[in-house]
């Protein structure tokens, strides 16, 4: 009897060690399968990026060149030089420099700290380095090699809004315009630039005007202006078919991104 009974748990023993046996190769063979299945399955990454890449690009256009002389004999030069941007970017003209030169290229003078007007461009748009100087050559055919000074933007584009434009006949610089500019920003500015530029019937630039807020302009201010050229009092109401007037804050284009 006691023998039976010791056959009897050897026999249970033997069917649970079987038993588990098949829990264990079954587990393993479902860990198997998952882990088949989970290395199997690609996990595709789209690394496309969707923006467009800035791209900082612009065209040196050809240079304008004329002389005059004032009444007391002076012998001016007005040098104006477009700059498009032909890229992607804001762009910011920093004072730049301009050799003229004979025909043989020669050295007759340097023009320096030469503004750009707007400072800030956007894309597609033609801001121009101007300057009228006095000169003591007397050559003609001039050429003028341009030292531009561009760089990228590193401040948003800010343009006041003007109205109320007119252009009257001014005894002494020739032709005198007036308006009203409105700072339509939230912010206050101390020192707020205007400028203006005239063509022909030619779409030629005659000239460019600009002058300063002697008192700043206040957030959602309006308030009136007045600029005339610098020295080329031989321009009249009439001789302009069209102009451009900016108004702006006076930014320094200065990278904080170090």
């Amino acid at each position: 009897m006691r023998k039976k009974r010791i056959f009897m748990g050897v026999a249970l023993l033997a069917s649970l060690v079987t038993l588990a046996s098949c829990d264990i190769t079954g587990m393993e063979e479902e860990t198997k399968t998952k882990t088949e299945r989970i290395t199997t399955t690609p996990r595709v990454i789209d690394t496309t990026s969707t923006t467009p890449k800035k791209e900082m690009k612009y065209e040196v256009m050809n240079p304008e060149i004329s002389f005059w002389e004032d009444s007391i004999h002076s012998r001016w030069v007005k040098i104006a030089v477009p700059i498009k941007n032909t890229g992607t970017m804001d762009l910011y003209l920093d004072d730049c420099q301009i050799d003229l030169e004979t025909e043989d290229h020669e050295l007759l003078d340097t023009i320096d700290y030469i503004s750009g007007y707007p400072d800030y461009i956007q894309p597609g748009e033609v801001g121009y380095y101007y300057k009228e100087a006095i000169v003591d050559f007397k050559e003609e055919n001039v050429l003028a090699l341009v030292h531009e000074n561009i760089e990228k933007a590193s401040n948003s584009v800010i343009r006041y809004n003007t109205s109320d434009v007119t252009i009257e006949e001014d005894e002494i610089f020739g032709i005198e315009i007036k308006g009203r500019v409105e700072n339509n920003t939230s912010k206050d500015e101390s020192i707020v630039v205007i400028t203006a530029n005239l063509y022909d019937s030619n779409d030629k630039l005659l000239c460019n005007c600009q002058t300063y807020l002697s008192n700043g302009l206040k957030a959602n201010e309006k308030i009136g202006f007045s600029l005339s050229p610098f020295a080329y009092s031989s321009l009249s109401p009439s001789d302009i078919a069209r102009y451009e007037i900016y108004a702006y804050p006076m930014q320094y284009n200065i990278d904080l991104s170090f």
